[in-house]
């Protein structure tokens, strides 16, 4: 499983080992909670064989078909040698939330409670670019409900199965109460030590 963070700025290289671009941002579809698209900032040089304007003082940007992706770990390496990258693009049709529209998104519970904001983003490509979960910063009310402890210097965190999310829209309000998620996440704990 890897985290947003881990997959913004890694390399895209070709099956012909040829640098296409840098991952710069995801198109995630919320129904499925998928990362369907990668937001690639082309290399220069590679928008003309692309079919696209080169620009004078930034770079093109397109969004790349996870299902091109053969392999993710240090690099993200595409299924198509370069001269076939074309066929991997995806068209932005604004149907896909960019993983910034969820960043900093309230997050609260079925009975009205705030749970907090959220912080990343956990994807599993090995399994069609699946989103599990989602790290919540809980507020400070919410460490107390869930009998955490706060450090001096940062804000819990908490795992929220986007199978639990009821709703989106200006915020994430979830079909579990704060008592239901400390559950499981006492659940989670007790797995982890066995």
């Amino acid at each position: 499983m890897l985290g947003l963070e881990e997959l913004i700025g890694l390399e895209v290289v070709s099956s012909d080992a040829r640098v296409v671009g840098t991952v710069e941002g995801v198109g995630i579809d919320t129904k499925e909670w998928r990362i369907v698209a990668l937001r690639v900032g082309l290399r220069r040089g590679l928008e003309e064989p692309l079919g696209m304007r080169r620009h004078m003082f930034s770079v093109e940007k397109v969004l790349m078909a996870t299902e091109a992706v053969d392999m993710v770990s240090d690099t993200v390496i595409l299924r198509a040698p370069v001269s076939a990258v074309s066929e991997t693009l995806r068209e932005d049709d604004g149907s896909l939330i960019p993983a910034g529209g969820l960043m900093g998104m309230r997050v609260i519970c079925r009975n009205a409670r705030s749970l907090g904001t959220v912080d990343n983003i956990y994807v599993q490509p090995e399994a069609g670019w699946y989103i599990p979960y989602l790290q919540v910063k809980l507020d400070r009310e919410a460490v107390a409900s869930l009998d955490m402890q706060q450090s001096f210097m940062s804000a819990p965190l908490a795992p929220v199965r986007t199978a639990d999310i009821r709703a989106m829209g200006d915020m994430i309000m979830l079909g579990i109460s704060m008592e239901e998620l400390r559950q499981q996440m006492v659940g989670a704990k007790a797995r982890q030590t066995e």
